[in-house]
């Protein structure tokens, strides 16, 4: 069993892990899937916060160097 979170109280763990125990494979791949595209989307409007100029394109762009340290050039 993962262990518990710092942030996280005992009963919301035993509830969270109750959860997903009931769920299958693909039940818990579509939640991780969300919670992936959740992320990102936080991820991109951070991004968009501290750099209010950035195109979308731009932002997306930032996001991929940060994680994977992949400059894609512009293309105007």
């Amino acid at each position: 069993m993962t262990p518990r979170p710092l942030d996280t109280d005992a009963d919301s763990w035993k509830r969270h892990t109750a959860a997903l125990s009931r769920m299958d494979g693909p039940a818990r791949l579509r939640v991780a899937l969300e919670l992936s595209e959740t992320v990102r989307e936080i991820r991109l409007a951070g991004i968009r916060a501290r750099h209010p100029k950035l195109t979308p394109r731009g932002a997306i762009r930032r996001l991929i160097a940060e994680d994977y340290g992949v400059v894609i050039p512009d293309r105007g």
